[in-house]
């Protein structure tokens, strides 16, 4: 009888345990599922694709400013473009970039502003890490309302540039003026791939400045020099 009870209790383990099994393998994929519906904190890019598209020529004849936007979002081999075209690595074995700078020195960081919150851009990773999952497109600027339903706007932020001689300070206005030259780079990079990529473009100085800083947590010494917005050009 003991033996017979022994056997029942093995049993009924074993009827547990294979519950339990079922019970998590049921849900994993929920979890999965409430996984991916929440706003990602980071976005990798798929690495850009360089041999294929219009050339250097097509895409200047063809660049204009859209002021009329689809509200449709960007696929990921777009995002990946724009992003690589505006401050992306060129050169991974020494780390320089797509856009010129002065001195070499790389103190411009983009911001994409999308519907599911504002991202900074992190070259080395090729990736987008969220700094807040606030949809700013509205707040960018109340009068544009074009730039409301935009699938994205990038906005070109500058960094101070520590003096490597403490005797001689940086020039802030001279180190202003390379900083708007080398975004005016980055601006025209990023037009050339939309084009390609069946985007439009169009450069604008209209942000509010303040209230990006503070969306973006931004520190007083960084400034916003510009934006870009992107996105399909309404038909």
């Amino acid at each position: 009888m003991k033996q017979i009870a022994m056997n029942n209790v093995k049993i009924i383990s074993s009827m547990f345990c294979a519950l339990g099994i079922l019970a998590g393998a049921t849900m994993l994929p929920q979890c999965a599922e409430a996984a991916e519906t929440n706003t990602p904190v980071t976005i990798t890019l798929p690495v850009p694709y360089t041999k294929a598209g219009l050339t250097v020529m097509e895409a200047l004849d063809r660049r204009r400013s859209t002021r009329q936007f689809a509200d449709t979002e960007l696929d990921d081999k777009q995002l990946a473009a724009i992003l690589w075209a505006a401050n992306g690595i060129n050169r991974p074995e020494s780390g320089k970039r797509v856009n010129p700078t002065t001195k070499g020195i790389y103190n411009i960081d983009v911001y994409a502003v999308m519907a599911k919150g504002i991202y900074k851009y992190a070259p080395a990773t090729h990736t987008l890490e969220q700094v807040s999952p606030e949809d700013f497109r509205p707040l960018i600027n109340e009068k544009q309302n074009f730039v409301h339903t935009a699938p994205l706007t990038l906005v070109f932020v500058s960094n101070p540039v520590p003096p490597k001689d403490p005797s001689r300070p940086v020039n802030p206005e001279r180190q202003h003026a390379n900083n708007c030259l080398v975004a005016g780079t980055m601006l025209q990079s990023v037009a050339l791939t939309a084009v390609s990529e069946g985007l439009g473009t169009c450069v604008r100085g209209s942000i509010d400045r303040e209230a990006f800083a503070k969306a973006a947590r931004l520190v007083p010494e960084q400034r916003v020099l510009i934006s870009q917005t992107i996105g399909v050009p309404a038909k």
